[in-house]
């Protein structure tokens, strides 16, 4: 018994290593970049452990973006927002996240492109991508009683993956991510646009 819980620290520090190694290889190369051979050789995992774990590329980048959005939420739960209004502090949020996305654009296509896999196997971590980025945003417009947070949270999920997609196929420019999710949020919460 008292091997059980180093085992389990074991699988989740091989994991992380797993899924580090396929997020930096996807953000150097692309999608085509990241193969379960070489994220084997690199992160220093069996590949039979690394398919033990995810049944593709497609499920382990997905399941890197949900560890992502997790790590970012336990930040903005820190109070790493700014913001005195709900709708400053989802703006805010919403702003730095896509400053972020538009500055790694291979990884985000990426990612964008595993995020559309229809295998079975990826919809728990397409779960959980959903998630952990409506608690993040619940978590960033606060225990505000008149808002529906989590409706909110949805539309702007929704707009946040459209708006992605779009970026990353070329049909719209790099501020586009930064201006749709801006839009929505004001739109949402009410917060009036800067001049």
């Amino acid at each position: 018994m008292a091997d059980e819980p180093r085992r389990t620290r074991a699988q989740q520090e091989r994991r992380i290593r797993i899924l580090e190694t396929a997020m930096r290889m996807a953000g150097e190369g692309g999608y085509e970049a990241v193969q379960m051979r070489a994220v084997a050789e690199e992160s220093g995992v069996a590949l039979g452990t690394i398919y033990r774990y995810y049944s593709g590329k497609d499920e382990m980048l997905i399941a890197g973006l949900a560890g992502w959005l997790r790590r970012t939420r336990r930040r903005v739960e820190s109070g790493a927002l700014a913001g005195d209004t709900p709708g400053d502090r989802l703006i805010f949020l919403l702003e730095r996240s896509a400053a972020l996305t538009q500055n790694r654009p291979t990884l985000m296509g990426a990612l964008i492109r595993a995020l559309g896999t229809t295998s079975p196997a990826a919809i728990e971590h397409k779960l959980e991508v959903d998630t952990q980025f409506r608690a993040l945003v619940v978590t960033a417009l606060g225990p505000d009683r008149g808002l529906d947070a989590e409706g909110i949270a949805r539309v702007i999920g929704h707009v946040w993956s459209s708006a992605l997609s779009r970026w990353v196929s070329g049909i719209a420019p790099d501020e586009s991510v930064q201006a749709e999710l801006t839009h929505a949020a004001r739109m949402l919460v009410g917060t009036p646009a800067r001049v």
